[in-house]
């Protein structure tokens, strides 16, 4: 049960990681990956994790410093992200949550750049990382590869 929330975590490291960049891709389009690829992934997949659950755990901080509670930031997030839902709020309370997310945005920023070393640390350039990211998105069979080398990276 761990590995496969685990597993879902990678695919939305990755999926977060390259989705400005995956505009130019063709989601069709077949890749090839080898094994040593797929195993470049799999021992970067530990480190991203770990700045993702860094990242995670400052956007918390920083929310719950900022004065709002969490229910109310998302509520005001999931406003600015829809254009069907809405709140009502104060301009000083519109105000503050600019304020946060700009700070939010510069964080996201550094958590990006970290994990953009993570991946050329292991010899891979971020448009072959974005490529195989978005290949992972759909191909079962490379998910499965994928699934069984962090499995025995875990052993």
């Amino acid at each position: 049960m761990r590995f496969l929330k685990s597993f879902k975590t990678l695919v939305i490291c990755i999926a977060t990681i390259g989705a400005c960049a995956f505009s130019h891709v063709n989601a069709q389009e077949q890749v090839e990956v080898s094994d040593a690829e797929l195993t470049k992934i799999a021992s970067a997949f530990q480190d991203i994790q770990k700045v993702n659950m860094e990242a995670q755990q400052q956007v918390m901080k920083t929310v719950e410093e900022s004065g709002f509670e969490a229910n109310r930031f998302n509520e005001m997030y999931q406003a600015t992200a829809s254009p069907e839902k809405t709140v009502d709020a104060s301009d000083e309370e519109k105000e503050r949550f600019g304020k946060l997310m700009n700070e939010i945005q510069q964080m996201q920023v550094g958590f990006t750049e970290q994990i953009e070393e993570i991946i050329s640390n292991e010899g891979l350039s971020m448009e072959r990382y974005q490529a195989i990211a978005m290949a992972l998105q759909s191909d079962a069979e490379l998910q499965g590869r994928l699934r069984t080398m962090l499995t025995a990276q875990q052993n």
